[in-house]
């Protein structure tokens, strides 16, 4: 029982005292970068979606790191000799990584599971409307590579499914009444979708606000991202080809059909927010901004090697010193 303690003292203090104070330095960081950007539009850029993650990515990455630290023979911690004199093996230790694996593993399951997508009853290849959408993504060389189905019973619109290996989902009423040009637009905007790996992007920061306690704090900030991508996929279509007209009048066909149900798993062309699509009609009709880069993902990813390797280093140890206060305190009750 005594292994316990520890494991279950580093998570719980990991996920409900530094992650939480990490949120609000996440907070302050968006809160500043809102008042700092031009145009709601770049509020969608790879430097929010960095924030997005930093507060329970981080330190979760540095404890998982710190984990493998002290499960490695040669570095031993002296905390587990406390309780465990005869011991070879930090199992202490062991028992937090399996926590942390089994843990995030259980709630990417779930998760990927509750938003596993639903099969649509697809249209035959020989139907009219398939053909011309096939004809349609042939004649583009960027939508070539692109997997499109023409569905029946999809659940809005447009949207994309898939993390990796994306596919377009097309509702059947959209594709039969939408002329070739507004076909050729959002199958653009859905393209930069996916370039972009914003569905698995998506999921990502979902995964990561439901490990965090406080994560709910910055779900306004999320939606406020998903937004902005919306915007900057119609800006990335119009400069890949897509006419902005055509891509405005898909976009307002799209919202007519059905109120445009919001989907939680998957980058669709319109979202469930009436103002967010006047505003991204707006831009189209009154010229369109160009995509915004940042390199917000990189400096993530950047803290994140650090975060992988400083507890390997002798001198930054705080796993270590946490351990051992908390052996020496259960060692120390009669």
């Amino acid at each position: 029982m005594s292994e316990l303690v520890f494991p279950l003292a580093a998570v719980g203090v990991t996920l409900f005292v530094l992650v939480p104070a990490l949120i609000w330095v996440s907070r302050l960081a968006l809160a500043w970068r809102r008042q700092r950007v031009t145009s709601w539009v770049d509020f969608g850029t790879e430097t929010t979606f960095a924030w997005l993650l930093f507060p329970t990515l981080l330190p979760l990455v540095w404890l998982t790191s710190s984990a493998l630290h002290q499960t490695e023979p040669e570095q031993f911690t002296e905390a587990c000799r406390i309780v465990h004199v005869e011991a070879t093996t930090c199992h202490d230790a062991l028992v937090l990584l399996g926590f942390l694996l089994v843990g995030l593993l259980g709630v990417v399951l779930v998760r990927a599971w509750r938003e596993r997508p639903r099969r649509c009853e697809r249209v035959e290849e020989t139907h009219p409307t398939a053909r011309r959408v096939a004809a349609i993504v042939r004649q583009d060389p960027r939508l070539q590579g692109l997997s499109v189905q023409v569905a029946r019973n999809a659940l809005a619109p447009v949207y994309t499914v898939g993390w990796f290996s994306s596919q377009v989902i097309l509702g059947a009423c959209i594709a039969r009444d939408a002329d070739d040009e507004m076909i050729r637009a959002t199958l653009l905007h859905e393209f930069a979708h996916i370039t972009s790996k914003d569905t698995f992007r998506s999921f990502l920061v979902r995964v990561s606000l439901v490990i965090n306690p406080a994560g709910r704090l910055l779900a306004p900030d999320f939606e406020r991202w998903r937004h902005a991508r919306e915007a900057l996929c119609d800006s990335e279509a119009v400069e890949l080809g897509g006419d902005p007209l055509a891509l405005a009048e898909s976009i307002v066909h799209a919202a007519r059909i059905r109120g445009c149900c919001s989907l939680s798993f998957a980058s669709q062309l319109c979202g469930h927010d009436l103002s967010v699509i006047k505003l991204r009609i707006a831009l189209l009709l009154h010229g369109h901004s160009r995509p915004t880069r940042t390199v917000g993902h990189l400096a993530l990813l950047a803290i994140g090697i650090v975060a992988l390797l400083v507890p390997h280093l002798k001198s930054f140890g705080a796993l270590d010193h946490f351990h051992y206060e908390v052996e020496r305190l259960l060692h120390s009750r009669p």
